[in-house]
């Protein structure tokens, strides 16, 4: 007995859509594979038409990338500080010195700090150690016995561990804490006076000539607390920059010279919080 084969025969349209449909599950894999290596990319320095595409690789918990120095800049400070001064200079981070745990104990603290004045300006500054909030050009005077026991020696603890680390890092000595050491707190609000704009450009040695080192310990996370605020460095005869997205407990540590040019995104939502604790070589800027 023979049997006949049927030929199935589709329209041209249920063709074209059954090959899209097979190809979906090769789409998905071809997409994720460039995302992954995407976001390791720009983290490390990607740019198209001199703009960065702002994406930071969430996996990475450290970064340490040495740069070219202005080395005018560095000069007299190297002279005048020989054992302190930076011998290169550098953007660095990392998400293993301090604990979450002691971030949030310091939000809170920065927090509990907010509530005793105005904080609606675009940028609102807090001093523990001046006990003072600045918002715009108003001054307001924190309460005394604001914070706990607790929250004063992790405060004082969580100082002392980046700086000890800055100097293990960098093989520097004779480096000091000051007490220009600051909250953050930015928000998409219309800023109130010039300096509240963070999303201008700055070179922090030329706002302050003493200090040598700069830090940022970031207390809140990047698109789960806010859109905005990464911090963004121009790159010296290129049009690359490098964008830092901030993380609960990550510590940025940078030279402070003009190879270092940098500014905070506007927010589009949320707040964003941070610590910005300046180094210094100058034993007449220490703190007490």
């Amino acid at each position: 007995m023979s049997t006949s084969v049927k030929k199935v025969q589709f329209s041209p349209f249920k063709e074209r859509l059954y090959v899209i449909i097979g190809s979906i599950p090769m789409m998905t894999v071809l997409s994720i594979s460039f995302g992954l290596i995407y976001q390791d990319y720009a983290l490390n320095k990607f740019s198209l038409l001199g703009k960065s595409w702002h994406l930071s690789n969430v996996e990475k918990t450290s970064y340490d990338d040495e740069i070219p120095c202005i080395e005018s800049e560095y000069l007299v400070l190297r002279s005048k500080f020989p054992s302190c001064a930076p011998k290169k200079c550098f953007r660095y981070f990392t998400d293993f010195l301090i604990t979450e745990k002691e971030g949030k104990i310091l939000l809170n603290m920065a927090e509990k700090g907010w509530l005793q004045g105005d904080n609606t300006d675009s940028a609102n500054f807090l001093s523990i150690e001046k006990g003072t909030i600045k918002s715009g050009n108003s001054i307001t005077k924190l309460k005394e016995n604001l914070f706990s026991n607790e929250e004063l020696l992790t405060y004082k603890s969580v100082k002392q561990s980046i700086l000890n680390h800055v100097k293990t890092k960098f093989g520097v000595e004779n480096l000091y804490l000051t007490n220009e050491n600051q909250f953050t707190k930015f928000t998409n609000n219309n800023p109130k006076a010039e300096l509240s704009k963070y999303w201008k450009r700055k070179i922090d040695m030329n706002e302050h000539q003493w200090q040598q080192y700069s830090v940022i310990l970031f207390l809140n996370d990047f698109m789960a607390d806010f859109y905005g605020s990464r911090e963004v460095f121009k790159n010296i005869n290129s049009s690359m920059i490098l964008t830092i997205q901030p993380k609960l407990a990550r510590v940025l540590i940078y030279s402070p010279g003009s190879e270092n040019e940098h500014f905070f995104e506007r927010l589009e939502y949320g707040n964003s919080y941070a610590l910005k604790m300046p180094l210094t070589c100058d034993q007449n800027i220490k703190s007490n």
